[in-house]
């Protein structure tokens, strides 16, 4: 996260897409609940460390669960926005 945010600061006109995931258990819909809430809190992270809301993307992956450890699943994934 803090790399994510001193790439922003040294790339002014640069936008990160924030994909959030879990693990494959529990329901669906709780899952991609659990998914949105995680990469919120990376954003907020982000924006309290100076990056502008307007500058985050929060992007719905194609599938919220992945990783063959559970442990490794549970994440948000920071890239550069299109």
């Amino acid at each position: 996260m803090q790399a994510a945010a001193a790439y922003a600061k040294a790339h002014p006109d640069a936008k990160l897409a924030l994909s959030g995931f879990t693990d494959a258990t529990g329901s669906a819909a709780k899952n991609a609940e659990l998914a949105k809430t995680r990469a919120q809190a990376v954003r907020d992270a982000l924006k309290a460390a100076g990056v502008a809301e307007d500058r985050i993307v929060l992007k719905k992956p194609e599938t919220i669960t992945g990783g063959a450890d559970a442990k490794e699943a549970r994440r948000v994934e920071i890239s550069p926005a299109a």
